[in-house]
């Protein structure tokens, strides 16, 4: 469980830091509200699985 806490703030660091340098800066914040709009998506999931798994 915690493997996939940790990689996924991991691919999410690397993910902002590359967006960062590789987007144009017109688009970067929508680029970075999409990165953390995802990452939402993959901690619900991880803890919805957690919660199915405990119980």
């Amino acid at each position: 469980m915690k493997k996939g806490f940790y990689l996924g703030y991991f691919m999410f660091v690397i993910a902002m830091i590359i967006v960062y340098f590789t987007i144009p800066h017109e688009y970067g914040f929508y680029a970075l509200l999409a990165l953390a709009i995802l990452f939402g998506f993959y901690q619900f999931f991880l803890l919805s699985k957690n919660k199915t798994h405990k119980s």
